[in-house]
């Protein structure tokens, strides 16, 4: 590949909605001047699920480390080097890759992914902005916010929805108890604490709704705990996405009550079958897809009764599902075709020499201790950091 320019995605193997996106990205991309490459970093401390699976790119590779124990720059400089050889783009997605973009001039330009509408992402974004040439934003209101925080950078920061597959199965009408389906992280910021509460309410009007639960993550088990499995609640764990779009097409609503999102693809993905969404009403990417009392129900942030009152309307009122479920699924397949949206990836992708900006002479690292001095051999640092976390009884 002598001469070809790398698009390169630098990412966390943590299972999730950036993996899909960028999956999704690289299965229907069309022809252009890039290698694309998919470079996912690990941290032996990290506890979340992993992703390790082989993705649809030209070039694969995993980058491990043990950050925060490790020195800073002993990481950079090793993340640097497994880059390919060249140029070309590299898309961020988290600290790791934006943390060696301002510590070492890798010759590529940088688009950054802000990948959802809270604190996290947007101070990456502006502590990141001197070695940042483009911006990307999926919801408007994320596009919004970025916009107001980086004034100068208007012209560099760009709202691109993305899309996801459209299957030819979808869900088919029954009339036995209604189906419902979670699909995601299980961590407290997707409000899966709420799962039985709303369970609980709807059992005690009347409506028996039967439950599936796709993912795991680190308040899984005690989810499971606080809900046991029964004839109406069952856990499959994670599943590759052809299975999960298989077991999606089996149900009738798909209910988050998560607390923050960018632009949610489980969202996207259920309503690509037909389900019909019960999802929380936040700013950021769900009222792009979800018409509220059209294409699904918007209920208020830990609104349990909100929920259950939406949930049991689906489950009385089989004429409205059904009408609602053609018209959450018409939705993704008018406006969120990945084979559509790709191509406004590909042409911001393909801008990169005309949107790369001059490097500063001077880049600030925001992070590392007077142990992460780049003078400092990483052979120091680690053996005492990690005596120092043993000590404390941390993870090591």
């Amino acid at each position: 590949m002598q001469g070809t320019p790398n698009l390169v995605y630098i990412f966390p193997d943590k299972l999730g909605g950036v993996v899909s996106i960028i999956a999704n990205l690289l299965q229907h991309r069309r022809p252009d001047e890039f290698q694309h490459c998919a470079l996912l970093t690990h941290s032996y401390l990290d506890t979340d699920t992993r992703f390790n699976r082989p993705l649809p790119a030209d070039w694969q590779a995993s980058f491990e480390h043990r950050m925060p124990i490790e020195n800073l720059h002993s990481v950079l400089r090793r993340l640097a080097k497994a880059l390919p050889d060249g140029d070309g783009v590299i898309v961020t997605n988290d600290w790791i890759e934006l943390a060696m973009a301002a510590a070492i001039d890798t010759g590529y330009a940088t688009y950054q992914i802000v990948h959802a509408d809270y604190d996290y992402y947007y101070d990456l974004a502006v502590k990141h902005e001197p070695v940042t040439d483009v911006y990307i934003a999926y919801s408007r209101a994320v596009y919004e916010t970025l916009i107001q925080l980086l004034p100068q950078r208007r012209d560099t920061i760009f709202h691109l929805r993305y899309g996801v597959p459209i299957t030819p199965k979808i869900r088919s009408a029954s009339t036995g108890r209604l189906r419902a389906l979670f699909v995601g992280r299980l961590g407290e910021g997707k409000g899966i604490f709420d799962l039985p509460q709303i369970d609980r309410q709807l059992l005690d009007s009347g409506v028996e709704v039967e439950w599936t639960v796709i993912g795991d993550g680190p308040s899984g088990e005690e989810l499971k705990q606080q809900w046991n499995a029964s004839s109406r609640i069952r856990y499959l764990g994670n599943l590759p996405n052809t299975e999960v779009m298989a077991h999606s097409a089996e149900h009738d609503v798909f209910v988050l009550p998560t607390r923050a999102e960018g632009f949610p693809v489980a969202l996207l993905e259920a309503m690509g079958v037909g389900l019909v969404p019960v999802v929380s009403n936040l700013k950021s990417g769900v009222p792009e897809v979800v018409a509220s009392d059209i294409t699904g129900f918007t209920p208020e942030v830990a609104d349990i009764a909100g929920f259950a009152a939406a949930i049991a309307e689906l489950a009385q009122n089989r004429d409205r599902l059904e009408t609602m479920s053609r018209a959450a699924r018409q939705v993704v397949v008018e406006q969120f075709d990945i084979r559509e949206r790709v191509a406004d990836y590909q042409a911001l992708f393909a801008r990169y020499r005309e949107l790369r900006r001059p490097r500063p002479k001077d880049v600030t690292l925001h992070y590392g201790s007077r142990l992460d001095n780049p003078w400092i051999p990483n052979a120091v640092v680690y053996p005492i950091r990690y005596g120092i976390r043993l000590m404390k009884g941390k993870r090591v």
